[in-house]
């Protein structure tokens, strides 16, 4: 008996059937078909993690009474291997987004900002007292230096004005400087559309290994990293800032707006590293490579003039 069917077995459950889920993923993750005690099937994500990426255990053992409402997780194991066992999800909202009509991404965006702002205005209390808290670095704009130098070495991805309009960001709007305006909430830290699923009528969120004290801009900028159209990234923005209004959550205009700047840059700078990572491991092709990078740095040189006051 495997180390699967043993854990399973303890929670009455018998493995049928296990499938591979293939992507960039930082663990191994299953697809595993289960019959409980009562003949009935029962469909799970099984995922065991890398040695060095298991923050998510610790948070969904220490954390769990704050972010169980968010998660379909059944189960976690602490020993080696270390793993997680939770409902299957089905499919990510990535996975069909681009194809909807404007008024249909205009509604799932609505259903996560909805979802997202009752995360965000979770009461903090001593529940959350030793919950790590995020800031920004220049962690992400120095890979995605180190990202854009390998690109130089194959001329057709070349493009030396990309790292000119970057550096241009975090100096004119002085990164090192910059500290957060809007009030310290619980963030995802991670919630991109590949981590973001409907199920039965609710929204809900995996991979919570970055999840960390933050700024309610932190998750938004994040989500928009799968947004190709600078009119749906404006209506989030717009949407977002009344909807925690809604929440009691009033944020001055101007705190919102430069949140929004300095974490939309930096997490650009961090997608435009992780999608160039993808391209060198083989998941995206030349000509995706292209347009994503063109897009992002597009979108960071818009912002940065925005913030500026320039014209773009």
């Amino acid at each position: 008996m495997t180390i699967l069917e043993e854990r399973l077995a303890d929670r009455g459950l018998t493995l049928l059937k296990k499938e591979v889920i293939n992507g960039a993923h930082a663990g191994r993750i299953y697809r595993i078909e289960t019959v409980d005690e009562e003949n009935q099937r029962v469909n799970l994500i099984y995922k065991e993690f890398e040695t060095e990426r298991n923050n998510e255990l610790a948070l969904y053992s220490k954390y769990s009474q704050l972010i169980k409402r968010f998660n379909k997780v059944v189960t976690v194991w602490d020993s080696s291997p270390k793993a997680i066992l939770m409902h299957d999800l089905n499919s990510p909202l990535k996975k069909d987004f681009e194809l909807l009509s404007d008024i249909d991404k205009r509604k799932v965006l609505k259903s996560i900002l909805d979802r997202l702002a009752v995360l965000h205005s979770l009461r903090i209390s001593k529940n959350a007292n030793g919950f790590p808290i995020h800031q920004i670095t220049y962690g992400w704009y120095e890979w995605c230096m180190d990202q854009m130098n390998r690109l130089g070495s194959q001329k057709l991805l070349s493009n030396t004005n990309w790292i000119k309009i970057i550096n241009n960001a975090y100096e004119k709007l002085d990164f090192k400087y910059f500290k957060q305006q809007c009030p310290q909430v619980i963030t995802h830290g991670d919630p991109h559309l590949e981590n973001i699923f409907l199920k039965d009528g609710q929204i809900w969120l995996i991979d919570w290994e970055w999840a960390a004290l933050g700024s309610p801009l932190r998750d938004i900028t994040i989500m928009c990293q799968d947004i190709y159209d600078t009119r749906l990234i404006q209506y989030v923005i717009d949407s977002y800032q009344m909807i925690l209004n809604n929440h009691n959550l009033n944020i001055p205009t101007e705190d919102f707006q430069r949140d929004f700047t300095y974490y939309y840059i930096d997490h650009t700078t961090m997608m435009l590293a992780w999608e160039i990572e993808k391209y060198f491991q083989g998941h995206t092709s030349e000509e995706k490579i292209l347009e994503i990078i063109e897009f992002k740095i597009g979108e960071i040189k818009r912002v940065t003039n925005e913030e500026l006051g320039l014209e773009r």
